[in-house]
C-alpha cells in the first residue's frame, strides 16, 4: 500500500517525523489526495509563481497550501 510505504520512507529520512509517528502519538498516517494532472501547475500559476526565481514550497506547518489547491484548482 502506497500510504504505508510513503510513511515508512518519510520516517527513514526524518527522525522528528518518526518520533511523532511512534504509536500514532502526535501524527496519524499521511492522507493522500489524488488530483488531476496539472493541478500543481495550475496552483503555481494562480499564485503567480511560474518561472523566474520563485521557490516551490516544500513543507508547511499548516494546511494553507492544501486548502488553496483543493478550493481553487479542482
Amino acid at each position: 500500500q502506497f500510504q504505508k510505504a510513503l510513511d515508512e520512507s518519510i520516517q527513514s529520512l526524518n527522525s522528528d517525523y518518526e518520533a511523532k509517528r511512534y504509536k500514532n502519538m502526535a501524527l496519524l498516517l499521511p492522507t493522500i489526495h489524488i488530483v488531476p494532472e496539472g493541478t500543481f501547475y495550475k496552483w503555481l500559476k494562480l499564485k503567480g509563481k511560474l518561472g523566474g526565481q520563485h521557490k516551490v514550497p516544500r513543507l508547511s506547518n499548516n494546511r494553507e497550501y492544501l486548502t488553496e489547491i483543493l478550493e481553487h484548482c479542482l
